[in-house]
């Protein structure tokens, strides 16, 4: 492919103002998309850069094998992808993004010389969201990348919507579900370390029939913010699990990092001083904590499923309930777990 299919013309600011202007979605929040241009010649990859970095943040790989890895790691909002690359076809790069689930939501743009019908419906078979031959219109790929980048900010904003507690205003639990298979695979995709946190408020049936619904949903609100007020990280999250209990996933933290967490989340919740004269551990509010840290090992990677990990962690906020609440009680996944069986229901 010649530069000059790409090379933008001396009007691409004027141009790029002039498409982005009278459109529903404000710029600034445009502005905070991302852009990803995967070619393996150089200087389209700067004529790339120069027509979207007045748009966007634009990101520029010259490979597709990095491209994934960064894709897997960063936020990425849209994906333009060259087919023909020497290190890994555009159909095959497509493949892996669309089966990995920390990628399959990121819309992708073919741009390629071939203007074969059968090349583009295969590509699209395959989960691209468009098909851009060259060469390129400039004014059309703009347009098209503009209308993709639209339809990502309203699908985020619908996501966000329908992934919030409606009391709390954290997570909601489908979104918790989520969060956690992704950041499973990441860690254990990527060798490293994860913390999953189990949280529940003490005693609190015994709140809710001394105070009244009414201050126990006020109380479920004021220990979520705290949950939340605790977090160090974009990467941590927070979510209502059911009832009272809630969960916390910190990505890359070992077992010292995630107590330290943990007698934060202790000590934060303790000094709401949300008065409580039915609880057993003391006369406020408290939580006890179930905390479990599963490192990845190479050698048996994914000896261990998502839902055993919530039931190791659910089994030590039990063991924390058991040995006198507002505490933290931890397991480590470094062997072979044993069988995990279901807890009681704890209080």
């Amino acid at each position: 492919m010649s530069v000059s299919e790409l090379r933008p013309n001396q009007e691409i600011d004027a141009s790029a103002v002039a498409l982005t202007s009278g459109t529903s979605v404000a710029n600034s929040e445009l502005r905070k998309q991302t852009l990803m241009v995967v070619d393996d010649y150089q200087s389209n990859l700067q004529a790339m850069n120069a027509l979207f970095e007045y748009q966007y943040q634009v990101v520029l790989f010259d490979n597709a094998k990095d491209a994934l890895t960064h894709a897997q790691q960063e936020s990425v909002d849209l994906i333009l992808l060259d087919l023909d690359m020497p290190d890994m076809h555009g159909y095959e790069a497509c493949t892996e993004l669309k089966s990995n689930p920390l990628t399959a939501h990121i819309p992708v743009i073919f741009v390629t010389a071939s203007d074969s019908s059968d090349d583009e419906a295969h590509g699209l078979l395959l989960g691209a969201v468009d098909y851009i031959t060259k060469p390129v219109n400039l004014t059309i790929l703009r347009a098209r990348v503009r209308n993709h980048m639209e339809l990502v900010y309203y699908r985020k904003q619908l996501e966000i919507l329908s992934s919030v507690d409606g009391l709390t205003g954290v997570a909601n639990r489908r979104q918790l579900d989520t969060v956690l298979l992704q950041q499973f695979a990441s860690t254990i995709r990527f060798g490293r370390c994860m913390t999953l946190m189990m949280i529940d408020i003490d005693d609190f049936k015994p709140y809710n029939d001394l105070y009244g619904h009414m201050q126990g949903d006020d109380c479920l609100k004021r220990v979520a913010h705290a949950i939340q007020s605790v977090r160090r990280r974009e990467s941590d999250f927070v979510g209502r699990y059911g009832g009272e209990e809630f969960a916390m996933v910190l990505p890359d933290t070992d077992l010292e990092g995630g107590l330290v967490m943990a007698q934060k989340l202790l000590q934060t919740v303790r000094a709401l001083n949300i008065e409580h004269q039915g609880a057993t551990a003391a006369d406020r509010v408290t939580i006890s904590i179930g905390l479990t840290v599963y490192e990845a090992k190479q050698e048996y990677p994914e000896h261990i499923s998502v839902e055993e990990l919530i039931k190791l962690a659910d089994r030590q906020l039990y063991a924390a309930k058991r040995d006198g609440k507002n505490r933290v009680n931890y397991y480590q996944v470094p062997k072979l777990p044993t069988p995990i069986k279901d807890e009681p229901q704890h209080e």
